[in-house]
């Protein structure tokens, strides 16, 4: 036996998804959302959509768009569209509050930006904690209701459906 270690092989870059779970530590198969809030109801939202968390910068207003659609704003260099997330989802224009946090999402290879009120915290839920939102189907609004989540027993959230969303709002 020889007292030197061998090289590992070359396995690539890693990522998230290729990392072996910790030793000791079964694969995690619960899902992440990142939650935030509106007015004073928490909402969740697919944590993979999201690719950065800023303060809102300046908007740059554009006419003739629709109320939703607060104009561009400037990220990196990129133009990228800003929508109300407060008045999509029925609760009337977003107030500004100092804690307002612009999520910046991808959509259709392009960058997004979505405005609520303050980011919360991160979520890992098992999957037997989502209800699906199908079972709001008389609700107004319920289009864009993916889950309801009570995790642990604790307060319910809405986890929304960004896809639909942004898809029904930006075509």
């Amino acid at each position: 036996m020889s007292d030197k270690l061998a090289a590992p092989p070359s396995i690539g870059p890693l990522t998230r998804e290729t990392l072996p779970p910790p030793q000791g530590r079964q694969a995690d198969d619960r899902q992440g959302f990142l939650c935030f809030t509106i007015g004073d109801e928490e909402y969740g939202v697919d944590l993979n959509m999201v690719r950065q968390i800023v303060k809102p910068p300046p908007v740059a207003w554009v006419p003739r768009t629709p109320s939703h659609i607060l104009g561009v704003i400037s990220i990196r260099g990129a133009v990228v569209t800003l929508l109300d997330l407060g008045l999509i989802l029925g609760h009337g224009p977003c107030a500004w509050p100092r804690t307002a946090r612009v999520l910046i999402v991808d959509m259709w290879e392009e960058q997004v930006g979505v405005l609520v009120d303050a980011v919360t915290q991160v979520r890992r839920l098992d999957p037997s904690a989502l209800e699906a939102g199908a079972a709001l189907s008389g609700c107004a609004r319920s289009e864009n209701v993916r889950y309801v989540a009570r995790p642990g027993g604790g307060a319910l959230f809405t986890i929304v459906d960004l896809d639909a969303i942004l898809g029904e709002r930006l075509k």
